[in-house]
């Protein structure tokens, strides 16, 4: 995996989704926390210039687009965020990132709607509390469980140095929508529990993001149900990006793990992931003591 990573970099220091493809910002932040994890001394020059690509992407206002070439920002910057704050020499980019993160909320869907959901909530086309904003995956959009999962992540990564920000009441905004958007019996798809009367299913990637996202209340009911339901869509659903997430995941939550770990090496001996940048960095640090990276 480390060799796969290596060979992934572009001669710019940055890393894109496949070999080849234009340098990302989610790419190069989850390798760049998988090397570092590593602690090999000759990985340090490769780590260099990854942060240096990284930090030459950040806009004045704080925030990533998802590549160079683009120009809106994106919920990559609170994964730039997250990475960033891992590494003390770049603690001032960022806490400019979270600060950017403070100001973006996710759009309302609207007084008409509030109006529905308090009055007669079965009429609404989707069932969820449309006065909750977290963080979407652009600015001035709807509000999602990943980027919310996301961003609830940096901040709390960074939270003792955001005081004077006053995080706390964001944060909680954003824990309340992650538990509104909880499926029926556990877990998290991308953002709906019920559409036009049909309920929808939890993925188990998003299930273990955002329960990383929630790990400050792993005794919670929601939180020990999500994790069961998790257990059950991985004997099912045993792709690499579900089986990372997932290992992480368990860690953080103190659960065995011995039979997903066997599981994703595996997976790595027949696939080698399509040598996709995101899912080989992700299974290094689950299988490399990475969950330390995710705690806060």
């Amino acid at each position: 995996m480390i060799d796969i990573l290596v060979q992934n970099q572009n001669s710019d220091g940055g890393w894109g989704a496949v070999p080849g493809k234009q340098s990302q910002t989610e790419a190069t932040a989850y390798t760049l926390l998988a090397l570092t994890q590593v602690k090999d001394q000759a990985l340090s020059e490769r780590v260099t210039r990854g942060l240096q690509w990284l930090t030459g992407q950040q806009r004045p206002d704080g925030s990533w687009p998802l590549m160079a070439n683009l120009t809106e920002s994106s919920w990559t910057s609170a994964v730039a965020v997250f990475a960033l704050a891992c590494f003390d020499t770049h603690r001032p980019q960022a806490l400019r990132g979270a600060a950017w993160l403070l100001r973006q909320k996710g759009r309302t869907l609207g007084l008409i709607d509030s109006l529905k959901y308090r009055l007669v909530p079965h009429l609404m086309a989707t069932e969820l509390n449309p006065d909750l904003q977290a963080w979407p995956w652009t600015p001035n959009s709807f509000s999602w469980v990943e980027p919310t999962a996301y961003a609830l992540l940096a901040l709390k990564k960074l939270r003792p140095f955001l005081t004077e920000m006053q995080p706390d009441k964001r944060i909680r905004q954003g824990e309340l929508l992650l538990y509104d958007r909880m499926c029926n019996g556990g877990g998290w798809n991308y953002g709906n529990v019920r559409t036009l009367g049909e309920e929808l299913l939890p993925y188990p990637d998003t299930t273990a993001v955002a329960l990383i996202a929630l790990q400050d209340h792993q005794t919670e009911v929601a939180n020990q149900q999500s994790l069961q339901t998790l257990r059950q869509m991985l004997e099912r659903v045993q792709s690499g990006l579900a089986l990372s997430w997932a290992l992480l995941c368990f860690s953080l939550y103190g659960q065995d793990r011995a039979e997903w770990e066997s599981q994703l090496q595996q997976r790595f001996e027949k696939t080698r992931f399509l040598d996709e940048t995101k899912v080989v960095a992700l299974a290094l640090l689950a299988l490399n003591d990475g969950a330390t990276v995710f705690r806060v």
